[in-house]
């Protein structure tokens, strides 16, 4: 918890964005570990599609499978297969500097939104760049939608600590609600 030294009162962060930070904090850990093991693992995915390897590996889950669903499994694979390594690069890259604006968010910082705030819709352009302008449009209504939304409520919430009466009046510019501590 941060402290306001002018009044020597805590500043004190709502509830509602503390669920918020910590939902985020948890989609970009995730969201950091399946990039990784995807930018790693889509070259040896390819690479076992076009030699039949891939085949084999799902073959014994065919008895838990109708043919709809192995049919619907191999799609799948096979797109996620033709999407370039180097979208699970920027993804993990930008996911990074998300977690470092939640975390900063955390400490009240403002610049952690703008942070945030960039790398989530630079997320968004690195999806339509390479998967919505050539595979399914649908995904990307849904996931813009959730972006705005968490950016949004953020913004709601520091204007909401902006016009917290314990905090400090005598600097309306300052970059921190809080301390750097």
């Amino acid at each position: 918890m941060e402290t306001n030294y002018d009044t020597l009162q805590p500043i004190k962060r709502p509830t509602g964005m503390t669920i918020l930070l910590v939902l985020s904090f948890i989609n970009a850990c995730f969201q950091i570990f399946s990039a990784l093991i995807m930018y790693i693992g889509t070259p040896v995915m390819q690479e076992m599609l076009a030699s039949g390897q891939m085949e084999e590996i799902i073959q014994p889950f065919s008895a838990f499978m109708d043919e709809e669903m192995m049919e619907a499994y191999r799609n799948e694979l096979s797109f996620r297969a033709s999407i370039s390594p180097n979208y699970y690069l920027f993804n993990f890259i930008l996911y990074i500097v998300s977690l470092a604006g939640v975390l900063k968010m955390f400490k009240l910082h403002r610049i952690g939104f703008h942070t945030y705030s960039i790398s989530q819709i630079l997320l968004l352009i690195v999806g339509v760049i390479f998967i919505y302008s050539n595979h399914a449009r649908s995904g990307f209504f849904s996931e813009f939608l959730m972006t705005m939304m968490f950016i949004l409520l953020y913004h709601l919430y520091f204007k909401k600590i902006e016009m917290d009466p314990s905090r400090p009046q005598n600097n309306q510019n300052m970059d921190d609600y809080g301390t750097s501590t």
